[in-house]
């Protein structure tokens, strides 16, 4: 996601030719197109346009077969393009603007979703969504609709090196404080220099630190406004509690590898795959890249959630899911949504058979998911996994779900990046944890 889409597109922005009044009217003029039950046999004729963010081969091979044999099966050809996820708003934006929109495409901000809610360009998926039963929090509706099908859960867990753990004689962690301790307890440096890093935790001004690093935080302060919209983040125990979230932070800052200051996404899974440290942030891709890069490595390895202060779990997530748009396709791209799912959904969450942990929950049950050789491989990893979702003590929590309800104010403090400098402040600019906390709030509190 661009940091200043929003604000851009709230203040009438042209960067591709196209104002929200713009917007409004075409995707209007587009609404034309109602949904017709799934069992209907598609026109032949008929071409669709599909923009994946997902853009790994595997991933890109399943999607392809799958339109290969759907236009085969009934005639109905579908055009398929890539993005990486922090620019696919531009490009579908992009392509309204110049007459060709997508019909279909993979999203994973809920901020990008509310804005083609907003101008009513998107279809709901209530009804589709309404079929399954999902996991805690795989799902959200808006203006009483779903507006995406998920597939997946992008949970951030702490992996760390048992073998490393066994050396030491270190148990798993159950609070934050003790995780610190395993951090210093493994930590190795060289004349100053962090050769093997206890931890990291990112804190670029990037998606990256804002999908990963504050399930810590998360687990004592799951919201930073109250029922009414009130920011909160700085008022009474909740400041306490988000001021002793950055003490923490600042500790662990220094038992880092050198250069934490530009991590993003694949030197989180990097750092910890080469053995750089002991400790790392990420999703399940993680395993799919030892299993790639350093399956000695694969074996040595653990899982466990995010700690508060006196044991509280949480994991921080992200969304990851199809939309349709409102196009003179429309009953079309519904058509073959429904059909991939009932056809390919499997297949598509074996492309990515860790990262894309099912956000639905008869997956687990499926053999033909359960079977795939590496998910039996690392079965007690993705059981774990799954009783993450399962387990109503841990907090499952995004950024931009840190309000009382979706709503555009909690994605602003993820398009604004307030959080990662909120934790350069802290260590970098050497500002006190009350003072970061007070000026992300005064922050937030401008968003409206």
């Amino acid at each position: 996601m661009t940091n200043n889409l929003l604000n851009q597109w709230q203040a009438g922005g042209r960067q591709f030719g196209l104002n929200r009044r713009a917007f409004l009217q075409g995707s209007a003029a587009l609404a034309g197109a109602t949904l017709a039950a799934p069992k209907v046999r598609a026109q032949s004729g008929v071409t669709l346009r599909f923009l994946s963010s997902e853009t790994s081969a595997a991933a890109m091979a399943v999607l392809k077969k799958a339109c290969d044999a759907y236009e085969s099966q009934f005639g109905v050809k579908t055009i398929i393009d890539s993005s990486p996820i922090s620019g696919a708003s531009q490009k579908i934006m992009a392509a309204m603007a110049g007459g060709t929109p997508y019909d279909l495409a993979t999203q994973g901000y809920i901020a990008d979703i509310l804005q083609y809610v907003q101008a009513d360009a998107l279809l709901p998926m209530t009804e589709l969504v309404s079929k399954s039963s999902w996991g805690n929090n795989a799902t959200w509706q808006f203006n009483g609709e779903n507006w995406f099908y998920p597939y997946d859960y992008n949970l951030v867990t702490n992996y760390y090196r048992k073998d490393l753990y066994a050396e030491k004689g270190l148990k798993v962690p159950e609070t934050r404080d003790q995780f610190l301790e395993n951090c210093r307890a493994l930590a190795v440096s060289n004349g100053g220099t962090i050769d093997l890093g206890g931890c990291v935790i990112p804190l670029a001004s990037d998606s990256a630190t804002n999908w990963a690093s504050f399930g810590a935080l998360f687990a004592d302060v799951p919201r930073f406004y109250d029922d009414s919209w009130n920011v909160i983040l700085d008022q009474g125990d909740v400041a306490q509690k988000a001021a002793g979230f950055l003490d923490f932070y600042a500790e662990a800052y220094k038992l880092m590898p050198p250069g934490l200051n530009t991590v993003s996404y694949a030197e989180l899974m990097s750092l910890f795959v080469t053995g750089k440290t002991a400790h790392t942030l990420y999703s399940g891709r993680l395993v799919e890249a030892l299993e790639a890069n350093n399956p000695d490595l694969a074996s040595q390895y653990d899982i466990f959630p995010s700690f508060g202060a006196d044991g509280k779990k949480a994991l921080a997530y992200s969304f990851d899911g199809f939309v349709a748009f409102k196009t003179p396709q429309s009953e079309e791209a519904m058509k073959f949504l429904t059909w991939f799912i009932d056809e390919y959904y499997i297949e598509w969450l074996l492309s990515a058979w860790m990262n894309f942990q099912p956000a639905r929950m008869d997956i687990y049950e499926d053999p033909r998911w359960r079977d795939h050789p590496m998910i039996q491989k690392h079965w007690p990893t993705m059981e774990k996994m799954k009783s993450y979702i399962e387990d109503k003590d841990i907090q499952l929590i995004s950024v931009d779900t840190t309000g009382p309800g979706i709503d555009i104010r909690p994605c602003r403090i993820f398009t604004n990046m307030v959080l990662p400098e909120m934790l350069q402040n802290r260590v970098i600019n050497g500002s006190s944890s009350a003072d970061c906390i007070a000026a992300a709030a005064e922050r937030i509190r401008s968003f409206g």
